[in-house]
């Protein structure tokens, strides 16, 4: 897809605590579920590099105003 997929996925997976779930699982279905093309290095890439503790660490720390309904964590 395109850099563009890649950065609301990463942004989707900070502000969004049932997306960061979802993704935790499968990250590929989370994606195709909310619409978002990651092509197969893409997801490749990002499933062996994302912590997703880490994640959720800086979720915690967003104010509350920008994260998704339901919340960053």
């Amino acid at each position: 897809m395109s850099q563009e997929a890649v950065e609301k996925v990463l942004g989707r997976l900070i502000t969004d605590g049932q997306f960061r779930r979802l993704a935790t699982e499968s990250l590929e279905a989370a994606s195709i579920q909310a619409g978002y093309r990651l092509s197969p290095g893409e997801l490749r890439l990002l499933s062996g590099s994302l912590e997703f503790q880490r994640i959720s660490e800086l979720a915690e720390r967003l104010n509350p105003g920008l994260c998704r309904t339901g919340g960053c964590p």
